[in-house]
């Protein structure tokens, strides 16, 4: 998982809708107990091999929403297993599905200076102009 969704989100459920992989739950949902939607790490894929961009960032009507965040690989594992952020799930075994269980793919062109906690997926457009 690379984005998350933070305390901007407007519950619109316009993420939930298009993400292509289940990888969101709503806020009733969310395992962290936060009033916020959540992004499975251990799920999300960042829309690499399905999409060009993250589709909860193209469809967010809340600019700034969707935040970048480490990918979900072996290097990370540890940030992930932060049970203030994240509550990952567990096979039928019990094990835990960290990026050590099993890594998913990420935008590799994203630079590791530009992803963490609060790094913008989408930014605000600069020449916006009114319709009509």
């Amino acid at each position: 998982m690379s984005v998350i969704i933070n305390d901007t989100c407007i519950t619109c459920d316009a993420c939930l809708q298009q993400c292509p992989v289940g990888a969101i739950l709503d806020d009733a949902h969310n395992p962290v107990g936060e009033k916020r939607y959540y992004v499975q790490p251990e799920k999300c894929v960042e829309c690499v091999g399905i999409y060009d961009d993250p589709q909860c960032a193209a469809i967010c009507p809340s600019i700034g929403c969707i935040t970048w965040d480490m990918p979900f690989s072996a290097a990370f594992d540890e940030h992930f297993r932060n049970e203030t952020i994240y509550r990952l799930g567990v096979n039928k075994e019990g094990t835990l599905k960290s990026p050590l269980f099993k890594e998913k793919p990420y935008r590799e062109d994203i630079p590791l200076e530009d992803r963490g906690v609060g790094c913008l997926v989408q930014e605000e457009p600069d020449n916006l102009e009114e319709a009509g």
